[in-house]
């Protein structure tokens, strides 16, 4: 099969789960809603949930699954490693203890500090990605066979600090912080969409100009040199976007993990190495993937709703021995 038909038929795949997102729930949208919403004739109770409910969430799903099948395909690519994933070398420990000193130090809700939670989630997890691709250097040359070990390391040691500072939190902060961690997709109405969502679809942009330079790091770094590509620079630039856009997605969907391992590497399957189609595929497979994910947590055991996280831990993390038995490295 064509790659466009391939890539067509995921596309399809994801708006089928969008429109299943979209009328499915508490309070069910039939067909004729549907229609009464596209002809403007729908009643206050069926504009209100899917307005306000429904469209701010699968918004926010759609551009944060994106981003962070993208943020894994940039960090793949530098580390020339398909294990590679946020989640797995500590953006989500890092966003995460900005979310802790988010809880500690800044009282109210997030509705109050609309602003301050994305932010420190960002710095959080920026500054221990560029903590990690510090301590990959040895003798003045990345090292990418350490590059993950060192990030496992790193989270669990962030991780560390987290739990010091829940062990002073009260019901209501463990709460909260619970509800990060689990994955739950928290900042599912428009101001959060608003706060995120056109940052993540300008990096994706910026992203996407540098393709050409991501594709050509599979090629020696002395080799790269030689064509005149300051190596180190190029790779700092291309960790600091992939930084900003796990950390800005997991700002306001929690910590989800695997989805920047799985999507690259499902996308590699289908239509190979070329960046460009792999840089499409991945975004449309992220999307997918974290869309099914709050799909399936919101009807597998309705009225009850299992944070999307959750659910996509439990796909990724046997997907992740898979890959290590598949690569021969346990």
């Amino acid at each position: 099969m064509r790659n466009s038909y391939k890539l067509a038929a995921a596309v399809i795949l994801l708006i089928a789960v969008v429109i299943t997102s979209l009328v499915t729930g508490t309070f069910n949208l039939t067909f004729q809603d549907l229609a009464a919403l596209m002809t403007g004739s729908a009643d206050e109770n069926v504009m209100t949930v899917f307005f306000d409910f429904r469209m701010p969430r699968i918004i926010i799903t759609l551009v944060c699954g994106a981003a962070l099948a993208v943020s894994g395909l940039i960090l793949q690519a530098i580390s020339r490693n398909a294990l590679a994933d946020p989640g797995i070398i500590g953006v989500n420990a890092g966003s995460g203890f900005g979310v802790v000193l988010f809880i500690t130090f800044i009282s109210g809700s997030l509705t109050q500090h609309l602003y301050a939670l994305p932010i420190m989630s960002f710095a959080g997890g920026l500054l221990t990605v560029l903590i990690i691709f510090s301590l990959s250097f040895m003798s003045g040359e990345f090292k990418s066979n350490i590059f993950i070990l060192i990030g496992i390391a790193t989270a669990m040691g962030v991780t560390g600090f987290v739990y010091v500072f829940t062990s002073m939190f009260d019901t209501e902060q463990m709460e909260m912080l619970n509800r990060y961690f689990a994955g739950n997709i928290w900042g599912d109405t428009w101001a959060f969409v608003l706060v995120s969502v056109p940052y993540i679809l300008i990096i994706l942009v910026i992203v996407y100009s540098r393709l050409r330079e991501m594709d050509m790091l599979n090629l020696d770094d002395e080799m790269l040199t030689g064509f005149g590509m300051n190596v180190n620079r190029e790779k700092i630039v291309l960790i600091v976007l992939a930084a900003m856009l796990s950390s800005l997605a997991v700002s306001v969907c929690g910590a989800i993990s695997f989805i920047g391992l799985i999507a690259p590497h499902i996308s590699r399957m289908m239509f190979g190495h070329n960046m460009k189609l792999l840089f499409f595929a991945s975004f449309v497979m992220g999307a997918l993937l974290l869309t099914t994910a709050d799909l399936l947590g919101k009807l597998l055991l309705a009225p009850m709703i299992i944070p999307a996280g959750i659910v996509v831990s439990l796909i990724g993390g046997p997907y992740f021995v898979w890959l290590l038995l598949r690569a021969g490295k346990v």
